[in-house]
């Protein structure tokens, strides 16, 4: 971010600016607490010692507590801190749930945001966006829990403590006005260093984390191949780049932490050797000196807590602004190209989608009525599944040229099924399908694997075929007017392909619009219409 506190936080994620102003009322009560007890330290200790000195024998050892002026202070003293401590469990309570709603939001925020890009760009960058809502978003809590109370008690304690130190001795005062400075300014310098180190990190484990999915992914033929120790060397590089990158910004976090503690340990033993030397030739009293070097430090503290917060919050301060980029851009997808269709049926007129590698299809219409198995045909990079997300208006409105219409109640399996981590049973019952429906739907396609077993969204624990089967069934148990499915039997065996579409067939027997996108022969077998893709003539079955 380039404000400690960026704008667009405020506007985008409003749980933040409840944050900050429960985090400020409950920092200025801290800090009148705060400086209260110092006060009240100083004056209890003023008061034994100078009495003690001044009247030696009136003043036996433990003789000081019966006198009533110190009792009211020490009572005084016991009540600040009471009340000290109930306003600091009331402050972490209130700011851990104005934290967790903060986070929450804006992830909410940015998937919402992502459903409005281009999922064509936004599955390229994967990993990017993987790493930013799941690690990213839980390294931005420091930075909600420790930095931003730090620079709010910077902007309320630090100048109170100040005033307060000024106003028992403006000398004092003096000191800790010049040597305030100092720490902000190696901030800056170390900050502006640590924020490039940190987007490297970021850069860096985004594209591990992305990696490693791939060759997760790939395992499984990896296996078949028998070339399953080759990706070794890689990973190894990927570790050593992220453990590079990392030991980098820890050694920046280091000198950082080093300097300000030196810098505030100087400037409070100045304060220190000033009160000292002016006690012996009796400048000051001993109740403003006492009171003074009890508070002295709180005028630090604030800030060097800025300082060792913005190292533990600098990964998720990267994330956030890329998150808050995204939310802050216009939407792309609009879908204004789709329509609905009261009859059941799917149209496409003139349909042309531009993409990265030109435009594909281009100028194709399609009827699909209900009762109808339709399938798209061509090879890989023809277009088929760029139909269907525009089918489900999916697409920037400015890639889509033409005019489709499509029912309301649409059940959708893309070309890798969406999973999360949790059971298998956890996966099925993630569109929350009717039971009846979804036991019925895992009768006709058997997922093959236990409903308890444990997975995660990578799909570890799974094979392809059993992922694919996983989304199948879970596209089928939805009720709906029409069917899209992007490749659903390309990794299954030729047994379970024909009780898939068997199934899509009593699907369509009963009254609903099914579209496939597929190149395998045994789907154009079954087909009532099939249309392919790239420049050739559409074909009627």
């Amino acid at each position: 971010m380039a404000a400690p506190v960026d704008p667009a936080l405020l506007r985008l994620v409003p749980p933040v600016r409840s944050l900050i102003v429960r985090t400020g009322i409950f920092q200025a009560l801290s800090t009148v607490l705060v400086l209260a007890r110092g006060i009240l330290i100083g004056s209890v200790a003023a008061t034994v010692i100078t009495r003690t000195a001044l009247e030696p024998g009136a003043w036996p050892a433990g003789t000081w507590l019966k006198e009533p002026s110190i009792w009211w202070m020490l009572i005084a003293l016991f009540a600040v801190v009471v009340v000290h401590a109930a306003v600091a469990g009331l402050a972490q309570r209130e700011q851990s749930s104005a934290v967790g709603a903060s986070v929450d939001k804006l992830r909410e925020a940015t998937v919402t945001a992502l459903s409005h890009r281009d999922p064509r760009v936004v599955e390229e960058e994967s990993g990017r966006w993987r790493h930013i809502l799941g690690r990213g978003m839980e390294d931005f809590r420091p930075y909600l829990s420790q930095f931003l109370p730090a620079l709010i008690a910077a902007c309320i304690s630090t100048p109170a403590a100040l005033a307060t130190v000024a106003y028992f001795d403006w000398v004092s005062g003096i000191f800790v006005l010049v040597t305030l400075p100092l720490i902000p300014a190696f901030m800056i310098l170390i900050g502006t260093l640590t924020a490039q180190h940190t987007r490297r990190r970021l850069e860096v484990t985004a594209g591990l984390g992305q990696q490693l999915a791939d060759l997760v992914g790939g395992a499984p033929t990896l296996r078949a191949l028998r070339t399953a120790e080759t990706p070794k060397q890689y990973v190894s590089l990927l570790g050593k780049r992220h453990t590079a990158a990392t030991l980098g910004v820890l050694r920046l976090a280091f000198l950082s932490s080093f300097a300000l503690e030196f810098i505030a340990t100087l400037s409070v033993a100045l304060v220190a050797v000033s009160i000292g030397l002016r006690l012996v030739a009796g400048d000051i009293e001993l109740l403003p000196a006492l009171v003074v070097l009890i508070i002295v430090p709180e005028v630090f503290n604030p800030v060097r807590t800025i300082g060792t917060s913005f190292h533990a919050a600098a990964d998720g301060m990267e994330s956030a602004k890329a998150a808050l980029d995204l939310i802050a851009q216009p939407v792309q997808v609009a879908g204004s190209y789709r329509h609905l269709s009261k009859s059941g049926k799917v149209s496409v007129h003139n349909l042309s989608i531009d993409g990265r590698e030109g435009t594909r299809p281009k100028d194709l219409s399609l009827q699909a009525e209900p009762g109808q198995v339709v399938v798209l045909a061509g090879p890989n990079g023809s277009g088929k599944s760029s139909v269907l997300l525009a089918l489900l208006g999916q697409l920037p409105d400015s890639a889509v040229g033409g005019y489709v219409e499509i029912p309301d109640q649409v059940s959708y399996l893309p070309a890798t099924p969406a999973l999360i981590t949790g059971t298998v049973e956890n996966n099925l019952e993630l569109w929350a399908a009717p039971a009846p429906q979804l036991a019925h739907a895992s009768a006709e396609i058997p997922v093959g694997v236990p409903a308890s077993r444990q997975i995660s969204s990578s799909g570890s624990g799974l094979s392809a075929g059993q992922r694919e089967r996983l989304g199948i069934v879970r596209a089928l148990a939805c009720p709906a007017r029409c069917y899209l499915l992007d490749e659903p039997t390309a990794h299954l065996s030729p047994a379970l392909v024909d009780g898939v579409l068997a199934a899509l067939r009593s699907r369509a027997d009963a009254g609903a619009t099914v579209v496939l996108a597929s190149h395998d022969p045994r789907v154009l077998e079954v087909a009532d219409r099939v249309y392919r893709l790239e420049g050739a003539e559409n074909e009627p079955k």
